[in-house]
């Protein structure tokens, strides 16, 4: 059948050409460089009570560009039909049919369509893979749901040749139960597949060096996330340290080798997104969500709000409730 996966596609920084569109997809690549994602959009987020997968069918007309988002939830994508060029951090790259991307939580990512998309979304709530378990892995012990979003993007699976095939096939099911009526079965239906697709995109693929840890160091890893979203973001690197069963110093550096980055900035990121998806929400007092996401004070996170996301959270409900739920794509 071929390799499923095999190495990404090539990266694709070309100039403000206007190749494969014109208006915004040609302005897209007038911000250079890491820019863009300093001014990425937060994208609402709805805190606990949102379903954990969202699977979207969105069209996208040629030279159609985002300018740069960022969200709480994993993304999963599948181009149905059509390319474009996406980016995720200085990484950019073609995605055409059959192939797919992948975003982690609060990874600035855009892209510009090279000709009409017709594209299938999936939004993922972390909570969702972090502590998956389906019996034994073998060899390689537990599988490690998580790890290829949490990896650098230019590392993350893709698929080629005969893959691409398999992908569209399986393409094609999910977008069965995106269409019809929404049932008791559809949300189960559709977290299966998604699992059948991440199946799919490891089956040959390995992550680098650099990432490469003992299965048991990675389900560790995976029960510290578990314990932080119970616990609203409330959970210090030492009692995650302690809890499941690693030295402080060890755990640290084995957080930063599978998720990219500390534990503490991990559990930053979390909360500030909780507080934001809580915002969107109603006119609960800005001192209420402070105290849930466990802030000190209003005035905190208010400040932590703004150096993440250089606007108020006052300013950031303001613009949520006016324009409604954002999409990624």
């Amino acid at each position: 059948m071929g390799s499923p996966v095999g190495p990404s596609c090539p990266p694709s920084r070309r100039a403000a050409s206007g190749e494969g569109g014109t208006g915004a997809g040609a302005a897209w690549y007038i911000c250079t460089g890491m820019d863009w994602q300093r001014t990425a959009r937060l994208l609402r987020s709805e805190g606990a009570d949102r379903p954990p997968l969202v699977v979207r069918r969105n069209r996208i007309p040629p030279g159609g560009a985002h300018p740069g988002d960022m969200h709480y939830e994993l993304e999963l994508g599948v181009v149905l039909r059509g390319a474009m060029e996406r980016e995720s951090g200085d990484d950019s790259r073609i995605v055409r049919a059959g192939q797919v991307w992948l975003c982690g939580m609060w990874e600035p990512h855009r892209f510009r369509a090279l000709e009409r998309c017709d594209v299938l979304v999936l939004l993922v709530r972390p909570e969702l893979l972090a502590l998956l378990r389906l019996g034994d892995a073998g060899d390689t012990g537990e599988r490690r749901w998580l790890l290829p979003f949490a990896i650098p993007p230019e590392a993350r699976p893709q698929t080629q040749g005969a893959a691409r095939r398999e992908v569209a096939a399986w393409a094609r099911r999910m977008l069965a139960t995106v269409e019809r009526a929404s049932d008791a079965h559809r949300l189960l239906e559709q977290q299966v597949l998604l699992l059948e697709l991440l199946l799919l995109l490891q089956r040959d693929w390995q992550p680098p060096a650099c990432v490469r840890v003992d299965a048991r160091g990675g389900e560790r890893i995976d029960r510290a996330l578990g314990l932080l979203f119970e616990r609203r973001g409330g959970l210090s690197a030492v009692a995650a340290a302690r809890a499941v069963g690693l030295p402080r110093n060890r755990f640290n550096r084995l957080f930063v080798d599978l998720m990219g980055t500390s534990f503490a900035e991990f559990a930053a990121r979390h909360r500030l997104g909780g507080a934001a998806g809580d915002l969107c929400r109603g006119d609960e007092p800005l001192k209420a969500i402070a105290r849930r996401w466990r802030f000190t004070d209003a005035s905190h996170l208010v400040r932590r709000f703004r150096a993440r996301y250089r606007c108020t959270p006052a300013r950031y409900r303001a613009r949520m409730c006016a324009m409604g739920d954002g999409e990624a794509v």
